[in-house]
């Protein structure tokens, strides 16, 4: 995860100059794409085919765990970003 350790510290950077409002609503802004692009691979039905893979090839599980961490961590990120400025 050092990988995200560096985006989160580019993020940081390019926030840093920015006002505490600004940054919670791009925080915010980008926790609602995030969110919305999850409801929409969940609302098209591809997610038989990522859940169809997973099962059918037993070696895709760490990958979508890992997958699943990565979104998860950049959820907790943005929210406490967002908890942080306002």
């Amino acid at each position: 995860m050092d990988y995200l350790d560096i985006i989160f510290g580019y993020y940081d950077k390019i926030l840093a100059d920015m006002s505490p409002s600004s940054q919670a609503i791009i925080s915010l802004v980008l926790l609602i794409v995030l969110i919305f692009q999850i409801y929409h691979v969940i609302k098209s039905g591809h997610w038989i085919f990522i859940l169809a893979l997973i099962v059918l090839l037993p070696g895709t599980w760490p990958a979508a765990k890992h997958i699943g961490n990565i979104i998860i961590t950049v959820i907790k990120f943005l929210l406490s970003r967002i908890q942080a400025t306002i």
